[in-house]
């Protein structure tokens, strides 16, 4: 497996030393560093940046206060900066939450349904629910009607979710005080509240709902079975001679794989049931589908609704995953650069049709480690 050039030496300045160790989700370790740029070098381009990387690491982790005390130190500092706007764009919508609260990491084993079932069981505030894990959400979701079966108080709000459709989806937010996952255990999570509306609707009770990264991150390791069952705060079982193949960039999580024998990230995302290419695939690999792709269009799917984009249709793409061979057939390769699919660092999203098709899938957020079997 290639490495990642996501390294720094110990001399380097503080900054990328920062950015190295936010991409490989030390956060601590960036935290840290950042806050001494900001505290010594206030007026400094370096501190502005410090506050960007500031509000990855806290939005990522659920920490919201922060998340707000640290745009509005930004705003004080640096009123004029262009990325601010930007920012202020997604951070205000969580203005009001609370900082989530992590129990310790405890291994616990728990069941999945039949097939590729990619969901797993839930206590929140004490009532029973099963919640699809997504690797691709910068926040935990759950419908409307979910959120008042289990005795929320939605809290309004004029926040936009943006998703794999292209549309976006107004949410408001809610806060359960407790949710359990197996032996571990959460305080104060905030999900996001989809409306009431079609086809959110008509979810199953008790199904309505996506555990997102501020959960996902502190659970250290999750691995999905075949034989329908699940491991949370697992020990990685992979070689300690693999590389790191995960990485985080702006609010995505990237996944390294082999493609026609080059390695390309990826976005990674656990809630999408199908892999979708997109134009910076058709452009990177041009010379690989022009003689086999054919014309049409691809319904995407997501939370705003869908959406018919024009694409090409590649009979067959062999990809490398985590050490493991694995085939997408009919590929669609979506000519589109939404974020949400990647188009804004990648050639695609990837989606579980190529992650379950081996017996087990690690993801070790640790590590930064994604390994089939």
């Amino acid at each position: 497996m290639a490495r990642f050039p996501i390294a720094s030496r110990p001399t380097a300045p503080a900054l990328v030393r920062a950015a190295a160790a936010n991409a490989r989700n030390q956060s601590a370790v960036s935290e840290s560093l950042l806050l001494s740029i900001v505290q010594s070098q206030p007026a400094s381009d370096s501190a502005r940046r410090a506050h960007e990387l500031l509000s990855r690491i806290y939005l990522r982790s659920g920490q919201y206060r922060r998340v707000t005390a640290n745009l509005d130190r930004w705003a004080r500092a640096f009123p004029d900066d262009p990325h601010l706007g930007t920012e202020k764009a997604d951070v205000e919508q969580f203005r009001g939450l609370p900082d989530q609260i992590n129990g310790r990491r405890v291994r616990s084993t728990l069941r999945h349904g039949p097939g590729n079932d990619f969901a797993v069981p839930v206590l929140i505030n004490g009532r029973r629910a099963t919640y699809l894990l997504d690797t691709g959400a910068w926040m935990s979701v759950m419908t409307e009607a979910e959120a008042k079966r289990l005795g929320l108080t939605i809290r309004e709000g004029t926040g936009v979710l943006g998703e794999s459709s292209g549309k976006g989806v107004k949410i408001r937010t809610a806060v359960a005080k407790t949710l359990s996952l197996g032996s571990m255990s959460f305080h104060d999570v905030s999900f996001a509240v989809l409306p009431d509306v079609e086809p959110w609707k008509s979810m199953p009770t008790g199904r309505g709902g996506i555990i997102g990264a501020p959960v996902l991150l502190h659970l250290g390791c999750i691995r999905w079975m075949k034989g329908g069952w699940w491991e949370i705060g697992c020990r990685d079982g992979s070689s300690r001679s693999d590389t790191a193949n995960m990485v985080f960039f702006g609010n995505h999580l990237l996944l390294a794989s082999t493609v026609a024998n080059r390695q390309s990230f990826m976005t990674l995302d656990t809630g999408a049931e199908t892999t979708d290419l997109n134009a910076n695939f058709a452009r990177e690999f041009a010379r690989e589908i022009q003689d086999v792709g054919t014309k049409s269009t691809t319904r995407v799917e997501g939370l705003g609704g869908s959406s018919v984009i024009d694409s090409i249709t590649v009979p067959k793409l062999d990809f490398l995953i985590g050490g493991k061979s694995a085939t997408l057939r009919a590929a669609n390769v979506t000519l589109q650069e939404n974020s949400a699919l990647g188009g804004r660092c990648c050639i695609g999203n990837i989606g579980l049709d190529l992650l379950l098709q081996t017996g087990r899938v690690t993801i070790d957020f640790s590590r930064m480690t994604l390994s089939l079997r």
